[in-house]
């Protein structure tokens, strides 16, 4: 009964954080993330709660259910209300969000099966997640403008052709259906440490090389196709994972 009460407890604190969340997502006017003192700010109060909250507390708040509202299941949220809607600026918006903070969710499910994940591993994430989208410091807007627009893009754009010639090739290698029979067979016989890379590496690699380059585009048609995959690709992801939690590895 008592352990019913604390996990009734933690699912409680991490909706919580996932309404304040959404809050200040919707309410706060959004400046950019120019204002490098809220930056500072925001990590000193970040590091202060990992450090100075108290176990008893931490260990309801700082849990792989918030990390995985506040990093994925809120930006999956946003990125399907951001398709449905003919607004092109938060395609965009929220294409570089996952640009950076998907693939940096799904690496660091994968480094949770590598490291013991604590409470101060858990909240430092949660705070690295919201931070990418936070209004007041916009981190994945920073990110992209520093760093993918003007370095990424342009050198992997060349890469990506390359990348699409080499998946055709494959594809029409693979069509066969023995073939494919045959690579299941290998894909069934590798360590289930190096599937789950094989698995998370054919999700993310490519279709983040191609939102790399369609964000550094003015066309907004691939940047609604790759938010599209990013966010069918969350869904599928959460799936994955909680069935390997309850059904094993």
């Amino acid at each position: 009964m008592n352990d019913d009460y604390n996990i009734w407890i933690s699912v409680g604190a991490s909706l919580a954080i996932l309404a304040g969340v959404s809050l200040s997502y919707t309410y706060l006017e959004p400046n950019q993330g120019v204002d490098w003192k809220i930056h500072a700010i925001y990590f000193a109060v970040a590091i202060c709660s990992v450090i100075f909250i108290p176990e008893g507390i931490a260990s309801y708040v700082f849990t792989e259910l918030t990390v995985s509202l506040v990093g994925c299941v809120y930006p999956i949220y946003r990125a399907t209300k951001a398709v449905c809607t003919p607004d092109e600026d938060d395609d965009k918006e929220w294409l570089q969000f996952w640009m950076l903070g998907g693939v940096l969710f799904m690496l660091t499910t994968w480094v949770d099966d590598v490291i013991q994940a604590d409470t101060a591993w858990l909240g430092s994430l949660s705070f690295a997640f919201f931070w990418l989208y936070f209004p007041l410091t916009c981190g994945a807007l920073l990110f992209y403008a520093n760093i993918t627009e003007p370095l990424l893009g342009p050198r992997l754009k060349p890469l990506q052709k390359k990348m699409s010639n080499f998946i055709v090739y494959v594809y029409q290698t693979l069509a066969n259906a023995v073939h494919l029979y045959l690579l299941w067979i290998i894909f069934m016989f590798l360590p289930s440490g190096l599937k789950r890379f094989v698995t998370i590496a054919v999700g993310t690699v490519y279709p983040f090389v191609c939102s790399v380059t369609a964000a550094a585009t003015e066309e907004i048609e691939d940047d609604t196709y790759w938010l599209t995959y990013w966010s069918v690709y969350g869904c599928i992801f959460l799936l994955m994972d909680v069935f390997e939690t309850w059904l094993g590895r």
